[in-house]
């Protein structure tokens, strides 16, 4: 999340309309990663919603120590990590349902506009529509796992740190949970030697 470091300055001293300009240049960033997440648009502009509050409670404690967009990053995925934790304690109760199809803002169009024949058009349509199903149906752990390695660009030892487990664990979760989206998505099961998650 690219963020100009004068907009956070700008918004530390209380110009107006700072903050208001700072929500409009990192609101689409944030609510992706939420989306890709959480796989819930409405729980998605909700966690979306709570890291803009944390950020209005904070950026005036903001040191620069990292870069505002690695800050504000790290933000996101704690809020949705957070809201994964209370969907999980909700359906061990028998409070929630499964969560709603997946979706990746703005990529299929992206990708769509990069082949040019019809066949092209409708092979990428279907191949996005699959992948977005596929990541979709994963636990939500293996779904963060892939999300902050694979789509957000993570080291394994950030995503260790973000999830609290060991960089081992999230090996295991990210080579269980790419066998199954290979499966899911081609219909082909993994050949070599993988274990069933």
């Amino acid at each position: 999340m690219d963020v100009d470091p004068a907009l956070v300055k700008a918004c530390q001293r209380g110009e107006a309309g700072a903050l208001d300009a700072l929500i409009r240049a990192t609101y689409t960033d944030v609510y992706a990663l939420c989306r890709r997440m959480l796989a819930d648009p409405d729980e998605a502009a909700d966690a979306t919603q709570e890291v803009f509050v944390r950020v209005m409670r904070s950026v005036l404690g903001f040191r620069g120590d990292s870069a505002f967009g690695t800050w504000l990053h790290r933000v996101t995925v704690n809020v949705c990590l957070t809201a994964l934790r209370r969907r999980s304690r909700a359906r061990a109760t028998g409070m929630a349902a499964s969560s709603t199809p997946f979706a990746l803002p703005g990529d299929e169009t992206e990708l769509m506009s990069t082949s040019s024949s019809p066949s092209e058009l409708a092979e990428t349509a279907d191949l996005v529509a699959r992948s977005e199903a596929a990541l979709a149906a994963l636990p939500e752990d293996a779904r963060a796992v892939v999300v902050l390695r694979d789509l957000e660009g993570l080291s394994t030892r950030e995503v260790a740190e973000l999830l609290g487990v060991t960089e081992t664990v999230v090996k295991v979760r990210l080579h269980r949970a790419h066998a199954r989206l290979r499966t899911m998505v081609t219909g082909k099961t993994a050949q070599a030697g993988g274990t069933g998650a």
